[in-house]
């Protein structure tokens, strides 16, 4: 199952195959080129294992799946601050071996909704989807809206089956600034097309 997404969402081995001082990266796997928001450190490759671990004992304490992380390529992983975070993932995704694409988007949504309601209780959610466009290609975006104490969050994924892989890109914010900056980062990204 395709869970590797959300398991990012509720946590915090850079990939990067090309770097410059802009903390700009290319990923030539999928061709894919953009820059990390100023303000935005990266997670190191052993910090960012132990999240996602931890993040798999969450959703599968909460929604009873079991997942397999070994084939998960981290591209970036960084964050602003504890709470503020902005990564992107390559799973291989076969749609004979793996299933329909969309099917396994929708169960990733509702895996992804179904683990913040059971780890945050008391928590109001609220849910949107939608296409949008980067750089002429169409993604799926799926937003939750978390309100705990009056302390609004966002989480965001984006999601595209693309030359062979779960191509995700997500990310959390709790203020409209860092929701400008990494927003404004995801749209000016290229592809190679």
């Amino acid at each position: 199952m395709r869970i590797i997404t959300c398991l990012l969402l509720l946590t915090l081995s850079t990939q990067a195959l090309a770097q410059d001082s802009t903390k700009r990266y290319t990923f030539n796997q999928i061709g894919w080129t953009i820059t990390i928001p100023d303000g935005f450190i990266e997670v190191d490759s052993v910090k960012n294992r132990r999240n996602m671990e931890r993040g798999l004992k969450a959703i599968e304490e909460s929604s009873n799946v079991t997942a397999d992380i070994s084939e998960v390529i981290t591209l970036f992983s960084a964050t602003k601050n504890t709470l503020q975070y902005f990564t992107a993932t390559l799973t291989p995704f076969d749609p004979e071996k793996d299933g329909d694409y969309a099917i396994a988007n929708k169960e990733v949504k509702e895996i992804t909704f179904n683990t913040f309601r059971d780890q945050m209780p008391g928590a109001k959610l609220d849910t949107s989807s939608r296409k949008i466009n980067i750089d002429g290609l169409e993604f799926d975006k799926f937003n939750i809206s978390i309100k705990i104490d009056e302390l609004p969050l966002t989480v965001v994924m984006i999601f595209k089956l693309y030359k062979g892989y779960d191509f995700g890109i997500s990310y959390l914010y709790m203020d409209e600034e860092t929701q400008k900056q990494i927003e404004a980062s995801i749209s000016s990204s290229k592809f190679r097309k």
